[in-house]
């Protein structure tokens, strides 16, 4: 692997990544004692879930680049049901969570994302928001299908105040939303 693929991870981040692992294993041990639909996921055992979760945090401990495995993402997958019931949390104890998370348990999450039936998937309102917790960044999605007409901004916050968090802009010009990278120039 090039030098240029890697990059030195600071204390802080370490620091940081630790700190979201121990976080995620409570809310883990949290969520299989109280949901018991955690433990029906189709062919997928706690103790693979656990396993999945540790190399998913060990993945982003890492300096150099790497692809993602199916583990990986079936982790991702279990964070998204954890956090999704983290923010079922919320609204019952009427703390933030605005008016985005409108089903009526974390167990709707859980069986679409578990692979439930196909032609059913999370709104977008619901993923967008669950992304941005997950990952403590908050995005901006620029519609701009109709050229004629002013592009439509929509925004999805990680915490309860969105200016604490780093924010992405995404661009949606046709059926799906891209990032938008902006390369400053040298100047």
């Amino acid at each position: 692997m090039s030098a240029a693929m890697t990059k030195p991870i600071s204390a802080r981040s370490l620091e940081i990544f630790e700190n979201l692992k121990q976080k995620s294993k409570h809310r883990f041990d949290t969520a299989l004692h109280e949901c018991d639909f955690m433990r029906k996921w189709p062919e997928y055992e706690p103790t693979e879930m656990r396993r999945d979760l540790k190399a998913l945090h060990q993945l982003a401990t890492e300096s150099a680049v790497c692809g993602l495995n199916d583990g990986h993402l079936k982790a991702f997958r279990v964070m998204m049901v954890l956090e999704a019931k983290r923010a079922y949390d919320e609204r019952l104890a009427g703390l933030f969570c605005e008016d985005w998370f409108d089903v009526d348990s974390p167990a709707d999450v859980f069986r679409i994302v578990s692979g439930g039936r196909e032609d059913e998937e999370l709104s977008p309102k619901i993923l967008w928001n669950i992304l941005c917790r997950i990952s403590g960044v908050s995005l901006e999605i620029i519609d701009a299908r109709g050229l004629s007409e002013r592009p439509q901004l929509r925004r999805f916050s990680a915490s309860a105040a969105p200016t604490s968090a780093p924010s992405l802009t995404w661009l949606r010009l046709g059926r799906r939303p891209v990032p938008l990278f902006y390369i400053p120039d040298d100047e």
